[in-house]
């Protein structure tokens, strides 16, 4: 479309926080804890969680509001591990620990359904089915391995789709084939964070939002965590930070990559056209490495389309008028729709590409998203805490794979642009040569 992009109401921030914002919680420190928790999104509130059904008292604290980082901003997709799978990741693990990795990912896509279906927490669970959509031809050849693979290991029913049968799915020429996998699904991610904030609390959790941990130091039998309103001795420390960790664990620092993601928001849309667009309101991702992921709100009369805009950060703003030309670059009958909400969030990328848990000098950690958080974030803590209080003896995949270090950085990963740069490249030269082929075909 000509002019602005931008509706007359456009947010800076995320669309999720209309229905349920991050919110303060400024309690009293305690003198001392059982288990502190550096982190309030998924991962440290289901540690939380998990720590006081074991017994201990639990203090969760964060540098800005409770469940107001990467949790609450995500596009919420739930699925069980097929990032790991289809990525090309798991080609550098054996089979056993591509089984072990399925496993873990099927656990946790079971345990926050159960969060959904059993413990009647309401944050908009739906299992609604998922498509991955080829970006090029040869992306779509290799659906068929990649289906084999999530039904023989992740158990669950992956169907293939050709060229010809994707408007059965998607209103959209601009993909060359996909897969749907109908166990998957999608989760209002701010409701989440506020039910698990809730049930944390109600059990008698104690929380401290806009509190940054500043240093944490071995003491007798604990530590002593220094804060900015003051120090609280804990027996155990958990760090749950993901893309927002900083130097106060400086291990983790440098085996955990941030890397922002942006995620616009379009006006509400007439029942016809999310009909036309999306007729089976599934989730949506595509084959790029530098991947666009898009799928209907909760209500199904918005569209929510996620991306890079590029290789480096950029404003909002800005970001909102370049995703706006991608979803029109899928959906061209959305080019006169308007942008309601822009925002963005830092994704927790390790080498590995796979979560990671552990401890160091006693410190213990619970990292790694990789762009999968919404389902094994809060699966991730709840093992942590397990094994953080012995409570489970024997380790995962996840403390057993290598924690590699990426290179030294300052506050942003430099490397990280020349990666996305880099993709943008490869993905535009493979829809180059795509396209090609297709004229030199007719």
């Amino acid at each position: 479309m000509t002019g602005n992009v931008l509706a007359a109401d456009f947010k800076a921030e995320p669309f999720w926080w209309e229905d349920a914002a991050p919110f303060r919680h400024e309690g009293e420190l305690p003198a001392k804890v059982d288990v502190l928790i550096v982190g309030s999104g998924f991962c440290g509130l289901s540690a939380g969680i998990r720590s006081l059904e074991l017994g201990s008292s639990a203090l969760v604290v964060d540098a800005g509001p409770i469940g107001g980082y990467a949790s609450s901003r995500s596009g919420a997709m739930l699925s069980s591990g097929q990032k790991f799978l289809l990525t090309g990741a798991s080609q550098s693990f054996s089979a056993e620990q591509v089984d072990a990795a399925s496993r873990l990912h099927a656990e946790a896509f079971e345990f926050v359904k159960g969060l959904a279906l059993k413990e009647k927490l309401e944050f908009d669970f739906q299992q609604c089915g998922r498509v991955f959509l080829a970006s090029v031809p040869a992306d779509a050849a290799r659906f068929d391995t990649h289906a084999q693979v999530l039904r023989s290991r992740a158990g669950v029913s992956a169907r293939v789709l050709r060229r010809d049968e994707l408007h059965d799915e998607i209103g959209t020429d601009y993909y060359f084939g996909g897969m749907v996998v109908e166990e998957f699904g999608g989760i209002h991610p701010s409701k989440f964070g506020r039910a698990l904030a809730r049930s944390f609390l109600t059990a008698g959790g104690l929380a401290a939002s806009h509190l940054r941990v500043t240093d944490v130091a071995r003491t007798g039998g604990g530590f002593r965590v220094e804060t900015a309103r003051g120090t609280v001795l804990a027996k155990h420390v958990l760090f749950a930070t993901n893309g927002y960790t900083d130097r106060a664990f400086g291990y983790l620092k440098s085996r955990v990559a941030p890397a922002a993601s942006y995620i616009i928001a379009t006006e509400r849309l007439p029942a016809a056209v999310m009909a036309e667009a999306m007729p089976r309101r599934r989730m949506y991702s595509d084959s790029k490495r530098n991947l666009w992921y898009f799928r209907p709100s909760p209500a199904g009369d918005r569209i929510l389309f996620g991306a890079r805009p590029g290789a480096m950060l950029v404003p909002v703003d800005e970001a909102a008028r370049t995703l706006h030309g991608f979803l029109c670059r899928v959906f061209p009958q959305l080019r006169d729709v308007k942008i309601s909400h822009c925002w963005t969030g830092n994704v927790a990328m390790t080498h590995s590409h796979l979560q990671q848990m552990g401890s160091v000098d006693g410190i213990h950690y619970a990292v790694g998203c990789n762009g999968s958080g919404a389902a094994i974030m809060p699966y991730l803590g709840r093992l942590a805490a397990e094994r953080m209080l012995g409570f489970r003896a024997t380790p995962t995949l996840f403390e057993c794979s290598p924690f590699k270090a990426f290179p030294p950085y300052g506050k942003y990963p430099w490397f990280v642009p020349l990666a996305v740069a880099g993709y943008d490249m490869l993905d535009w030269i493979d829809r180059k040569r795509a396209s090609l082929k297709e004229v030199a075909g007719r």
